[in-house]
């Protein structure tokens, strides 16, 4: 059995990674959770923040049901922590600033 030569494999295997990659996207995004939409979009209307990275997320103890906290970064380098209490409230949304000692 012959094999394709190396610039050929390439091009096939460069072509099913752009063909997958559509397909991927779709399903990490289906992965989410639900409470990461709400927070992209809070963030996108009250800060002009286009979400780049969480930083870091915590949920809260049992009693706070559907509470979470922590950190996300904005694609223009800024910082914000934010935090629910519970799954039906909006998240309060604070810039990140460094403290200097």
């Amino acid at each position: 059995m012959a094999t394709a030569p190396k610039h050929l494999r390439f091009w096939i295997v460069a072509i099913a990674l752009a063909l997958a990659s559509p397909e991927m996207a779709v399903q990490a995004a289906d992965d989410a959770p639900a409470w990461q939409a709400t927070l992209k979009l809070q963030l996108d209307d009250e800060k002009k923040c286009q979400l780049a990275a969480f930083v870091s997320v915590r949920e809260l103890p049992a009693e706070n049901v559907g509470g979470i906290e922590g950190r996300i970064r904005c694609l223009d380098g800024r910082e914000f922590d934010f935090t629910r209490q519970k799954a039906h409230q909006k998240f309060d949304i604070r810039l990140c600033q460094p403290a200097v000692c």
